[in-house]
C-alpha cells in the first residue's frame, strides 16, 4: 500500500482514508492463515509493526513469535477470544532484518497450527541502538513482563518512542511529530500519548488514531495521568511571563480543556521571592521559578514535584478548591516565607531530596488510615537557578549538573495523623542531576531511568541490579516506563 509522502499520518482525513483502503482489500481478498492479508505500518504509527487480517477454518486463540539472526526472539499470545476472524497489529519486527514470523493457533481442543513467514522490515529513519549493551546484575530476581518504553529519547533530537524488550531489542517505535511523549495511559483498549506540545492522540489496538485532542493555549511539559475520564497535565500557558506552573484536565470524551491551578496563587510567596536569571531550560527569559515536573492523584487530591524547590506538594481538592495542604522539604528552603506552617516534619536523620523527579503515591493494607507511600527518583542534585543565593548546606552530597556521585531510588512513608514523612527504603542508582524517573511493577521489582547516565535498570524490591541497559545519545532520555502493553497483549511469554 503506497501512502502519499507529502501527507501527515497527523490527521483524521489520512487515518480514515487509510481505514477505508484496508476495508476495501480485506473485501476483495478471500484471506487464510495460508495467505493473510498482511501491511507494513498502514496508519504510520508504529514503525515496526505490522497489520495482519485472515478468517481461520475454526474458533481459536493466535499468538506469534518472531525470530531474528542475531537476536532474541519476541514471543506474545495476542488479546483474542477464541475467533474466526484475525485482525491485529503485530510489533516486535527488528529493523533493517529480514524476520521470521510463526502465526500459532491454538483451539478449544489445545490443537495447535502455526504458519510461517519470511518479512524483510525496513531500516528505521533515526539512528537508534538495534540492541542494547545488557549487564546483568547479582541479584535472582526474575525481570518483570513488560516492555521498556524510552520516552523523550536523547531529549528532542530523536524524540519518538522507543521500545525494548527484556534482552535490550528494539521491537517498535512510535511516530511523534516532534515533540517527546512524557508518558503513555492505557485505557479500555486505547493508548494515549502526547504526539506534539499542544495535541494528544488516541490510538486503537490496530495502530489506528481514532481520536486528536488539541490543547489550545496551552503546551505540554513533563507529565500527565489519568484521573477516571480525564487527562491531568502539566502544562506551560501561553501569553505569561511564567512557565511550568499550570495545571489543566483534558476531558477524554468532550476534549473540553479546563485550566485547574496556577501555582503563583497557591504558593505566591515563592513566585514573588524568585529571581529571573535570564535564560531558561527553553532558552528563553520566561521565569521558572518552580519546575513542576511530576504529578500523582491522590483520590480528590494531587501531589506535585517541584524540582526547582526540592519539595513535594500536595494540593487538596484540585478540582474544585486547590489548596496546598502540605510541603515535603527540607526547613531551609522555606526560610523567609509564610510556609513553615506547611512543612511535614522529618522522622530519622537522613537527607531530604534535592531536584527529584517521578514522585509516585501507593498505599497498601498494612497502613492505616492517613498513611501512604510516596516514591521517587532522587536525583540529588542541588541547584536552583531562580534562587542563586540559596545555601545547599542542609545538603550535603548533591550533585553539579554534570559531576555526582549518586542519585538515589528515595520511599517516604508519610503519615497525615501526625504530619510527618520518614526515608523508609533508598538505594544508590547511576547519577542523573536532571530528568529520569522510577515505577513499581507489579512483581515489585522498581525500573530505573537515569536520564544522564544514558541508562536504564531493573532492580528486585531490595535494590539489588537484576539488569542494567546502556544506550547511545548526544543528550540523554526524559524516562523509561515498562508497560504491558494491554491494549495489545495478554498473558506474556
Amino acid at each position: 500500500m503506497n501512502k502519499d509522502e507529502d501527507t501527515s499520518i497527523f490527521t483524521s482525513d489520512y487515518q480514515d482514508t487509510i481505514e477505508e483502503k484496508i476495508d476495501e482489500l480485506k473485501d476483495d481478498g478471500n484471506y487464510t492463515i495460508d495467505n493473510p492479508l498482511i501491511i507494513y505500518n498502514p496508519y504510520g504509527t508504529g514503525s515496526l509493526s505490522y497489520y495482519i487480517y485472515y478468517t481461520s477454518d475454526e474458533d481459536s486463540q493466535l499468538s506469534y513469535r518472531i525470530s531474528t539472526d542475531g537476536y532474541d526472539g519476541f514471543e506474545r499470545n495476542l488479546i483474542d477470544d477464541y475467533s474466526l476472524e484475525k485482525e491485529f497489529q503485530l510489533i516486535g519486527f527488528v529493523p533493517g532484518e529480514v524476520n521470521e514470523l510463526t502465526l500459532r493457533e491454538t483451539n478449544k481442543n489445545n490443537e495447535v497450527l502455526e504458519k510461517t513467514y519470511e518479512i524483510k522490515t525496513p531500516k528505521l529513519n533515526e539512528n537508534i541502538d538495534t540492541q542494547l549493551e545488557v549487564t546483568d546484575g547479582d541479584a535472582e530476581a526474575e525481570l518483570s513482563d513488560g516492555l521498556y518504553t524510552v520516552l523523550g529519547h536523547d531529549k528532542n533530537y530523536a524524540s519518538n518512542i522507543y521500545v525494548y524488550d527484556n534482552s535490550g531489542v528494539l521491537r517498535e517505535e512510535f511516530v511523534l511529530d516532534g515533540y517527546r511523549a512524557d508518558r503513555v495511559i492505557f485505557d479500555d483498549g486505547y493508548m494515549y500519548y502526547p504526539y506534539k506540545k499542544r495535541g494528544i492522540v488516541k490510538v486503537n489496538n490496530l495502530g489506528k488514531i481514532v481520536k486528536f485532542y488539541d490543547l489550545g493555549n496551552y503546551a505540554m511539559h513533563h507529565d500527565m495521568v489519568l484521573d477516571d475520564d480525564k487527562l491531568i497535565i502539566l502544562v506551560n500557558q501561553d501569553n505569561t511571563e511564567t512557565i511550568e506552573d499550570t495545571v489543566i484536565s483534558l476531558d477524554l470524551e468532550s476534549g473540553e480543556v479546563t485550566q485547574l491551578f496556577d501555582m503563583k496563587d497557591l504558593l505566591p510567596e515563592f513566585y514573588e521571592t524568585a529571581v529571573n536569571p535570564g535564560e531558561n531550560s527553553y532558552g528563553t527569559d520566561t521565569l521558572d521559578w518552580i519546575y513542576i515536573n511530576a504529578l500523582s492523584i491522590i483520590g480528590d487530591d494531587v501531589v506535585l514535584s517541584s524540582r526547582e524547590l526540592s519539595t513535594i506538594i500536595y494540593v487538596s481538592d484540585f478540582e474544585s478548591d486547590p489548596e496546598v495542604k502540605y510541603l515535603i522539604t527540607d526547613p531551609s528552603m522555606a526560610e523567609g516565607t509564610s510556609y513553615a506552617s506547611l512543612l511535614y516534619e522529618k522522622k530519622g536523620d537522613f537527607v531530604s531530596q534535592a531536584g527529584q523527579h517521578s514522585i509516585t503515591y501507593y498505599k497498601d493494607d498494612s497502613l492505616d488510615d492517613g498513611e501512604y507511600y510516596l516514591f521517587m527518583f532522587n536525583n540529588n542534585y542541588g541547584a536552583a537557578t531562580t534562587r542563586p543565593d540559596f545555601e545547599w548546606s542542609n545538603y550535603p552530597g548533591v550533585g553539579s549538573y554534570n559531576e555526582g556521585e549518586t542519585s538515589y531510588f528515595y520511599e517516604y512513608l508519610v503519615n497525615e495523623n501526625d504530619k510527618s514523612y520518614e526515608l523508609v527504603k533508598s538505594f544508590k542508582v547511576p547519577y542523573s542531576s536532571i530528568v529520569s524517573s522510577v515505577e513499581l511493577m507489579d512483581n515489585d521489582n522498581i525500573v530505573v531511568g537515569s536520564g544522564k547516565d544514558n541508562s536504564f535498570e531493573e532492580y528486585d524490591n531490595d535494590g539489588n541490579l537484576i539488569r542494567r541497559f546502556d544506550y547511545s545519545a548526544k543528550k540523554y532520555a526524559y524516562r523509561v516506563f515498562k508497560y504491558s502493553y494491554d491494549n495489545l497483549f495478554v498473558n506474556e511469554k
